[in-house]
């Protein structure tokens, strides 16, 4: 057969319709479960978390985790201790050796201890991933269950561009040896603070 005929049999060839799966619905957990399983997967994927109390220092817990670092990016207003500053067009120079990243995340997933940030938290898509270090605030309301629980929080909302993120980023691949950092940062730090955004809020 030519690879003419095997290119146009494989173009009028539609496959059999098959269903999607029906995806089961779990329940709501309580709130504190789900707190309580996002640390713990926190935990294992080596990333660390920390609760801020009711007008607690959020100045003095970063300070506290980093106390080293010097090239901050802030996307937090309540926050302003940035000594870098950068934009939507900054350029590959000007994201180097960034050694602090804190931005505040929208949602949270208790089954991977992922955090759904996007363009209205950024103010570069590359922020979460060139940054040495990472602090992410997350609203412990606004945890949920599982990826498809996160999906359905986040349908409808116009976020243009956005990732889930955890961490710290880590790889084996290479002569199977474990690398940190080595797709993003060296280490996340959560802290959970109830004063943040609600799920489909900007």
């Amino acid at each position: 057969m030519s690879r003419d005929a095997i290119l146009a049999a494989a173009r009028t060839y539609q496959g059999v319709p098959c269903p999607l799966p029906t995806v089961p619905e779990f329940g709501p957990a309580s709130n504190d479960a789900l707190l309580a399983r996002f640390k713990e997967v926190l935990e294992q994927v080596g990333g660390r978390w920390v609760e801020r109390t009711a007008g607690g220092d959020l100045v003095g817990i970063v300070r506290q985790h980093y106390p080293d670092a010097t090239r901050i990016v802030s996307a937090l207003e309540d926050l302003p201790i940035s000594t870098v500053t950068i934009g939507a067009d900054s350029t590959p120079d000007q994201l180097v050796r960034i050694e602090l990243a804190i931005l505040r995340g929208r949602v949270g997933v208790a089954e991977n201890a992922a955090v759904w940030v996007d363009e209205a938290q950024l103010p570069h898509r590359a922020l979460p991933f060139v940054a040495e270090h990472c602090v992410l605030l997350l609203d412990p309301g606004n945890l949920v269950a599982d990826m498809h629980a996160a999906y359905a929080a986040l349908a409808g909302g116009d976020y243009g561009w956005g990732a889930f993120v955890s961490g710290p980023s880590k790889t084996a691949d290479i002569e199977q040896a474990l690398v940190i950092g080595a797709q993003g940062p060296r280490s996340l730090l959560v802290v959970f603070d109830s004063s943040g955004t609600s799920l489909t809020g900007a």
